[in-house]
């Protein structure tokens, strides 16, 4: 190499290394907190278990019926569901543009807006004050109506919003949010979670909520910042088998020139240099950069086709009055399958059963039903294998917090996009689609980033050691780097 770009190289190295060190040291120690304290999240699990029973003998609107009382804000609706709110019975409307409309199932009335008296007797006719020791007779007091603070800035929330936040005055410090549309509590956080998440991801993903409300100009800090990383790595790797001489050491032996931090510093660099590469790599692919992994076409599209007809169509369903004699139903969700209306009622997330014409479907029934209809979701083209999958694997499995049913049936088609569907086979819905697009994204982030195995997250605590310990020689290489940079600018 040129004896003027080997300079240049080297001085690039040594001042833009500085100036990534410690975010580096900083990602890869955050790392491991994040591997046990997740982002604070209301779950599909904890939602369901905190729901009280649904009150169906106080229900006296039919979802036709509530759905007319909304006027001029009637629509075609994405979802339906009837649900318990301020312990009432509740039809909960989600429009096609994620608008929530909340009608009373008891006397037919609109929620067009929370009170804060409203929001404590939410949360009082919650499961979360009676699952929580209280640490005083206070019983939860009300704080504050917010837009968004620091455990509020998914994107998730934004048809919930204005919040309002509510301490439970328990032992373990819950303070949880009430949808001012829905009334109903959309997330929840512990004075554990949040400590921990000051020190995890806050850090990890530079996330405080004053920069991360503005989510293009938070996307495009992430994305050049992870290109630096790389490129801090990739100059480093380049010096460092330069420097090294395995075949004519340096004096005494020596395969590096270096002593002290900077010989640790060069041998842990290249003893890592993949691992270093891949976490900045798979960093950057998180956020999909440049729409990288947009696909070509809407999943909502072959979805609309497998159910064949509108959610609206309230003709199509049994009445709610076919479910009052069940008990310990949760929450009750319009479905439609092949042109067909159907109930699914909910107990918890893991049990769920299905209604139609007054008459519960059995599992074999309902897997015929959801085989008759899947030719629709893609009807040009050929099915290539169909699965019954019954234990996680590498493309569908529940790791951080991320909650997904079984058994579902997996159907491959033989389209452009190689798409992939999984219908879960205790409801008949779709689950998820998964193009070849995202596969490729899968493995890009989540295999390089948190090392999503089949063979490593299903067989614990393996897959805790092996990531504790790469993160752990990430983070003593950047320490090193801090190290070294720090005493180049005492110099």
């Amino acid at each position: 190499m040129n004896t003027t770009i080997k300079r240049y190289l080297f001085l690039f190295h040594r001042w833009f290394g500085i100036a990534m060190c410690l975010l580096i040291a900083l990602w890869f120690s955050t790392g491991i907190i994040m591997m046990y304290v997740e982002y604070p999240e209301l779950t599909e699990d904890e939602r369901l278990e905190m729901l009280p029973a649904l009150p169906l003998q106080q229900v006296r609107f039919d979802a036709g019926d509530a759905a007319a009382t909304l006027g001029a804000e009637r629509q075609s609706f994405s979802s339906i569901r009837l649900s318990t709110v301020l312990g009432r019975p509740a039809y909960q409307f989600v429009g096609d543009d994620g608008n929530i409309s909340t009608v009373f199932a008891d006397d037919g009335s609109v929620l067009h807006e929370l009170t804060f008296a409203q929001a404590e007797i939410a949360v009082e006719a919650s499961g979360f004050v009676s699952h929580q020791p209280a640490s005083s007779d206070e019983g939860p007091g009300y704080l504050a109506e917010l837009e968004m603070d620091q455990w509020t800035v998914s994107s998730v929330l934004d048809p919930h919003r204005p919040l309002h936040k509510v301490a439970l005055n328990d032992e373990a410090g819950t303070v949880v949010y009430v949808s001012d549309v829905s009334g109903q509590i959309v997330r929840d956080t512990s004075r554990v979670e949040r400590f921990w998440n000051w020190l995890g991801s806050t850090i990890h993903w530079i996330y405080p909520w004053q920069l991360r409300r503005h989510a293009d100009l938070w996307a495009d800090i992430i994305i050049y910042l992870s290109l630096a990383g790389i490129v801090s790595v990739i100059s480093g790797g380049i010096i460092g088998w330069m420097r090294l001489r395995i075949r004519k050491p340096y004096r005494g032996e020596r395969v590096t020139p270096y002593s002290g931090i900077q010989k640790w510093h060069h041998l842990l660099g290249l003893g890592s240099l993949l691992f270093l590469a891949t976490f900045m790599f798979s960093g950057l692919m998180s956020m999909a950069p440049w729409g990288i992994f947009n696909n070509a076409t809407d999943a909502a599209i072959p979805i609309a086709r497998y159910a064949a007809g509108a959610i609206d169509d309230f003709a199509a369903y049994p009445a709610i009055t076919t479910v009052t004699g069940e008990s310990g139903i949760k929450e009750v969700e319009w479905s439609r399958l092949g042109g067909e209306g159907y109930l699914v009622l909910a107990r918890s997330a893991t049990d769920k059963s299905v209604i139609r014409k007054d008459t519960a479907l059995t599992s074999t029934e309902l897997k015929a039903r959801i085989e008759q209809a899947v030719p629709t979701l893609l009807p040009d083209t050929s099915i290539q294998q169909v699965d019954v999958i019954t234990t996680y694997d590498n493309y569908y499995y529940s790791h951080h917090n991320r909650y997904r049913p079984l058994p579902v049936l997996r159907v491959k088609f033989a389209d452009a996009e190689q798409s992939w569907f999984h219908l879960n086979m205790n409801t008949g819905q779709v689950v998820d689609r998964l193009t070849h697009t995202d596969r490729v994204a899968r493995w890009l982030y989540s295999g390089m980033h948190s090392l999503d195995f089949t063979l490593l997250f299903q067989h614990r605590p393996v897959w805790d050691a092996v990531v504790i310990l790469l993160c752990m020689i990430g983070a003593a290489f950047s320490v090193t780097s801090v190290w070294i940079g720090w005493r180049r600018l005492q110099h």
